[in-house]
């Protein structure tokens, strides 16, 4: 072989090996990330949220170092891409925790290097730098019903809810559908208050199905005064509400989304390890009660051995598969 050609070998093996230990050397180490709220923290959608970004920074288990939270609460339309565009400059995950693809749209193409991530309905899939997460919980909803209807002595029980959006309705369906699979008579009474935050107009909602007999509501607005005053069991969402009303809060149905946020972190780590673009999903990404992001957990109200029984019956098959509940997102007709 020729000098010449032998010196060109060898330099294209020493360039190979400097680009692989380059990229090797400037592993990350750590991850900025910065969330916008729809509400807030005393908001439960954004406080489970909240709380997992906490542990997942505090255990330092992801292969990277984590920041605890920063966040802008409450902010919508040009004031939320306001932020998110200074979140952008300065973190390179910026988490908005609802329907914010509209602004992720206008500001993706402008900052290449940041991932954006937008979580539940009323998105679009973007694919490039935007990852869309969504956590289902209608199955742990169904088991919900499985106790209301087993549990009820009014053969009432109700639902109040925020939106009538695709999540909340498969919610809504899916407690009605677990309540008839044990008791086919039973009377289900919903409402929605159109608000994702108003305590009082929840109260009120309530309050007027407990005076029509429901003695179990699921209560998915996050108001259970009405449940403390008369007495009734209350089922809360998105975070376990037992330590709040013992006596009134039978069971929750929590969101844990630590499974969602190590995905965006590991898509994150991936891409930059590569030196290749994002490449985020146009479909949602679902996790649910099979992975852990959502849960059925009893609280400190008395049930029954039999509805024990029955409850662990129908998760096991739903775990496994053996059970199958159809996702119905249409507004609830019970």
């Amino acid at each position: 072989m020729r000098f010449s050609n032998v010196l060109k070998v060898l330099s294209a093996c020493f360039l190979s090996f400097s680009v692989c230990f380059g990229a090797f050397a400037e592993m990350p180490k750590k991850v900025k990330m910065a969330a916008v709220l729809a509400t807030g923290p005393d908001e439960p959608w954004d406080s489970s949220f909240l709380d997992s970004w906490k542990e997942l920074a505090e255990k330092n288990d992801l292969g990277l170092e984590l920041n605890e939270p920063v966040y802008t609460e409450g902010v919508w339309g040009d004031s939320a891409e306001a932020v998110m565009r200074l979140y952008a400059r300065k973190y390179d995950v910026v988490w908005a925790h609802s329907s914010y693809s509209d602004q992720v749209k206008r500001l993706q193409k402008q900052y290449p290097e940041t991932l954006f991530v937008v979580v539940g309905t009323g998105n679009e899939g973007l694919g490039g730098n935007q990852f869309w997460a969504k956590i289902s919980a209608y199955r742990p909803a169904y088991l919900a019903g499985v106790m209301a209807g087993m549990e009820t002595k009014s053969n009432v029980i109700g639902a109040v809810g925020t939106f009538a959006t695709p999540d909340i309705n498969e919610m809504v369906n899916a407690y009605i559908n677990g309540a008839k699979s044990v008791n086919p008579s039973i009377d289900v009474k919903v409402a929605f208050i159109d608000s994702w935050w108003d305590p009082p107009m929840a109260f009120e909602s309530s309050k007027a199905q407990i005076k029509a007999g429901a003695d179990h509501i699921l209560m998915m607005a996050h108001s259970f005064s009405a449940c403390v005053q008369e007495k009734v069991a209350c089922i809360g969402n998105y975070k376990d509400w037992s330590s709040f009303a013992p006596d009134s809060i039978k069971a929750s149905l929590p969101l844990n989304w630590k499974p969602s946020i190590k995905w965006v972190l590991n898509e994150w780590k991936q891409a930059k390890n590569s030196g290749q673009p994002f490449n985020g999903n146009i479909e949602p990404k679902y996790s649910d009660m099979r992975d852990g992001s959502s849960a059925f957990v009893l609280g400190s109200m008395p049930v029954s051995d039999s509805t024990k029984a029955k409850l662990n019956e129908v998760e096991s098959k739903l775990r496994s598969g053996e059970l199958v509940i159809i996702r119905n997102s249409e507004k609830p007709t019970p």
